[in-house]
């Protein structure tokens, strides 16, 4: 348990430290590390029972949704909030290992790692696609209903 809340604030820290570099304005940095944390905590809960790659789906929506929502409340772009928070969730290490094995001639490992680096990047890319349309569709039909009552 300590572990995780650990990790949790790292994310926290990670997250907050890409958006000062990304120069985010000094008024959404902290709610940024907010998407991160809160992000990660549900990859770290559901990385064992469902593997790397789902969990970093299922996490990215949840950053993808608290973004958004950030986004609306706060009245500032999507991307103040999505870019710093997916930071935790980008594969350094799997990256690294893939190269570090290609260039020892280990390919069985290398080409492990390489597949789990593009799970991961696609479970990334598909968290944020999948949300933002539900989102949109959502919003999309919200407005239908509402033009529809006048």
């Amino acid at each position: 348990m300590v572990g995780i809340i650990i990790q949790v604030i790292g994310a926290y820290v990670a997250t907050i430290t890409a958006a000062i570099t990304l120069e985010a304005p000094r008024s959404f940095i902290f709610k940024t590390g907010y998407a991160g944390a809160i992000g990660y905590l549900v990859y770290l809960l559901l990385a064992n029972p469902m593997g790397v790659a789902l969990a970093t789906f299922f996490a990215c929506s949840v950053v993808s949704l608290i973004s958004q929502f950030f986004a609306r409340r706060f009245k500032a772009p999507v991307t103040i909030f999505y870019i710093p928070a997916f930071f935790p969730f980008v594969p350094g290490l799997a990256i690294y290992q893939t190269a570090l094995y290609f260039i020892q001639g280990n390919y069985n490992l290398s080409n492990y790692y390489l597949i789990q680096t593009l799970s991961i990047a696609g479970a990334i890319a598909l968290g944020v696609f999948f949300t933002d349309s539900i989102l949109e569709i959502y919003m999309h039909v919200q407005f239908k209903m509402l033009n529809m009552r006048k």
